[in-house]
């Protein structure tokens, strides 16, 4: 081992000098047949992990040379204080990636939280997205990570998605395209690594690959004129990275997308001509994990074609199996060589084989990485440019502030909890400290403060008929109602509206004009049955600070309401 990482310093010490194809070839030159394969290779890295597991971690890196790390959520001193831990143990600096389609804000809740692609997909053009790009590339850079997951290149035109929805930019291919380019143009020219997922596209399913593996079984011609075209367009500007979405799409091979050679080598890289990075969709998912062990989940996914492995479980199985593979003569070493080359000219072109790269941060002030007010302003425009007003037949925006206003706060007494990937719930109140909710009443506050008439009510998803009855009664000397819903999940099969309170709530939308404020996902809007009493509809897409605040400045008259409709729901078309 100590002979071994002499060799690769040796070669990290000269590797200044030479060209980036040059420093691989060093690299390259002294290494045996399981690092090649282990360089293709990612982990999670996280810093709360028990002894044993953080003991296996690193023995990957140590002792197994593998590639990379993804971080998870983690709080974030902590997970650069483990990456640095990580970054010593490897006699190649690790290239760290994150998930992070909205930002680090995805797992860490120390920044700010940029809007997910369906509010990005409101907006009525892409500069602000590029701007956004740029903005996540300087926060990545900030914390040494140089991949991002990101963008969402599926078009979600199944309102039932369970895993997509919110993820997608909307049901547009045309939109979907301009607006995932944007941001990947954004973070590529921001200096970092981005990927277009879910190859060949997730948007049309009703199965979580997370748990089960989901079908397209559609024609060559329609993967072609929808799912495939941003995909096409993503690889034709230079997206670094596309990631298989772990699907069963019979049109092209019955086998699972991830672990066909069919799919991942015939198709996407010789028949689309793609000669990026092809990575895996966590190969720890149920979706492809079913039927096979996970070493041999790892070798398939490998024998497919497949350059970057991500998070597969029990790794020195899995390079036992895909070493034994080469030996027998199954895979060749020269194919090897190729996809390991490719991994390692990441790395070199990002400078990480020059000699005075050092991967160790200082995590002195590491918090001033997600201080940056230029990020905040721009989360801030975005959320101001997607504000959307569906309907306003009652002509009740702006508010008339002399009228005596009761605003309705239904759910506002949630607790954020951790969400199914594991980020952290990207909401105004989230307090890591006490895991509770700290506030859900700035557009309240705003609108008291701005001299509107306006009184303040809360409405529990588990209140009974009966409170609801009694509200209506507190209700009635009022002009109108403001119904302010706050969905913490925004996903679709999660009914935001308790359906024993749908009709209560109807009698009181019939007593008053009502405007409906919905910070949720318009598909919400697919669950209320009296969209049409309603005097007015604004979507204010997630329960942030940001566009809680917006959403103020449109019921105030200060900014318009600019956005569109991203989707189709309740009965309204996507624009």
């Amino acid at each position: 081992m100590k002979h071994t990482l002499l060799i690769f310093a040796a070669m990290l010490l000269t590797a200044c000098t030479l060209t980036p194809e040059q420093q691989v070839d060093r690299v390259m030159k002294n290494m045996s047949t399981r690092d090649k394969i282990a360089q293709l290779i990612t982990i999670t890295c996280d810093s709360y992990n028990p002894p044993e597991k953080r003991a296996n971690r690193d023995a990957m890196v140590r002792d197994e040379h593998i590639g990379g790390l993804i971080v998870m959520h983690d709080r974030l001193a902590p997970s650069v204080e483990r990456l640095n831990e990580m970054q010593r143990l490897s006699p190649i600096p690790l290239i760290v990636s994150i998930d992070g389609e909205w930002g680090p804000s995805m797992r860490y809740g120390e920044f700010p939280f940029f809007p997910r692609q369906m509010q990005l997909g409101a907006l009525q053009d892409d500069s602000l997205i590029y701007q956004m790009g740029l903005a996540v590339a300087q926060e990545c850079k900030l914390l040494n990570i140089l991949i991002n997951f990101a963008p969402v290149a599926d078009i979600n035109v199944n309102p039932n998605n369970p895993v997509i929805g919110t993820r997608s930019f909307g049901e547009n291919r045309d939109k979907v395209t301009r607006f995932a380019d944007a941001y990947m143009r954004g973070m590529q020219d921001g200096g970092i690594y981005a990927c277009a997922k879910h190859f060949p596209g997730h948007g049309d399913t009703d199965v979580d690959s997370h748990r089960a593996l989901p079908t397209l079984p559609f024609s060559r011609e329609r993967l072609d004129s929808l799912e495939l075209y941003p995909f096409r367009q993503l690889m034709d500007d230079g997206v670094a990275m596309v990631m298989l979405g772990h699907l069963n799409v019979p049109v092209i091979d019955e086998n699972v997308s991830t672990l066909s050679y069919k799919f991942v080598t015939e198709f996407l890289k010789q028949e689309l001509g793609y000669q990026g990075i092809v990575v895996t969709d966590a190969l720890n998912m149920k979706g492809v994990s079913e039927s096979l062990t996970p070493a041999e989940v790892t070798l398939a996914a490998y024998k497919a074609g497949v350059d970057m492995l991500l998070m597969p479980d029990d790794v020195s199985e899995s390079l036992d199996l895909i070493e034994r593979a080469i030996r027998r003569g199954e895979c060749s070493i020269e194919d090897l060589d190729n996809r390991c080359r490719k991994m390692l000219m990441l790395k070199a072109k990002a400078g990480m084989l020059n000699r005075d790269y050092n991967p160790i941060m200082d995590t002195t002030h590491i918090a001033d990485c997600a201080a940056l007010p230029e990020h905040r302003a721009l989360v801030q425009q975005l959320c101001d440019a997607s504000m959307t007003l569906v309907e306003n037949r009652g002509n009740m925006v702006p508010l008339d502030k002399s009228k005596r206003t009761a605003y309705i706060a239904y759910n506002a007494d949630y607790v954020p909890m951790i969400r199914y990937y594991g980020e952290m719930e990207g909401l105004s109140g989230y307090c890591p400290q006490t895991g509770l909710l700290e506030h859900s009443t700035i557009l309240y506050q705003g609108l008291k403060h701005n001299q509107v008439n306006v009184d303040y009510f809360t409405l529990s998803q588990k209140a009974s008929i009966q409170d609801i009855k009694a509200l209506r009664q507190q209700l009635k000397n009022y002009d109108q109602v403001l119904l302010v819903c706050h969905d913490p999940v925004g996903r679709p099969k999660d009914e935001l509206i308790n359906r024993d309170h749908l009709n209560a709530l109807g009698t009181i939308i019939a007593d008053h004009p009502t405007l409906l404020v919905h910070f949720g996902t318009p598909y919400g809007l697919n669950a209320m049955p009296w969209l049409h009493q309603l005097g007015g509809i604004l979507i204010g897409y997630a329960d942030s600070q940001s566009n809680q605040m917006a959403m103020g400045k449109v019921l105030l008259d200060v900014i318009p309401a600019q956005g569109v409709l991203p989707v189709s729901a309740g009965g309204y078309m996507a624009q």
